[in-house]
């Protein structure tokens, strides 16, 4: 198995490595707990038992899809996808997604994570890598631009959060 170490902000080492089916069940508290936060991620609870997601994890191809886990001391703490579009006229761009347990953000795991994502997409000749994030996630918006992501467009008022409407962030980066 394919796996990278990275060195974190506060000298740990974070390893990124794909997902594999025993990973489910952290993956599952994971998604959740950070979907519980109601802040960073549309999903608030995934609907599935570990088997379901062991299922969703073997739907990674690495052909056309990727799901990549970052580990500290042995725990899942994060985690991106990435899909290259199906369509041929589209099959240049590929979307991700991504997420940090509450713990373990603003450490260097995210940038780990994007950058082992990227390079995944540029070996297989992804040109535009795409991604969506709400407009109050200043932190995340921040790290992308980093990396080079620019934004496109947004969707105004296109969630409703404790209340308050958020746009829809479109961001994109030419590999």
């Amino acid at each position: 198995m394919d796996r990278w170490a990275h060195a974190m902000k506060d000298g740990r080492t974070v390893v990124v490595r794909r997902a594999i089916e025993r990973d489910a069940e952290q993956l599952l508290r994971n998604i959740n707990e950070v979907g519980a936060e109601e802040d960073w991620i549309l999903t608030e609870q995934v609907p599935w038992d570990p088997r379901q997601e062991r299922e969703w994890i073997r739907g990674f191809d690495d052909s056309d899809s990727v799901l990549y886990v970052a580990e500290v001391d042995g725990r899942i703490v994060g985690q991106v996808d990435a899909h290259i579009s199906m369509y041929p006229k589209a099959h240049h761009v590929a979307s991700l997604g991504i997420a940090i347990v509450k713990a373990y953000r603003e450490k260097g795991i995210g940038r780990a994570l994007m950058e082992r994502v990227l390079a995944w997409m540029k070996a297989r000749g992804v040109e535009k890598a795409n991604l969506e994030v709400f407009s109050t996630n200043s932190r995340a918006i921040a790290l992308y631009k980093t990396l080079g992501f620019e934004i496109e467009g947004s969707r105004k008022r296109q969630f409703k959060i404790r209340g308050q409407y958020v746009d829809d962030v479109y961001m994109a980066k030419w590999l």
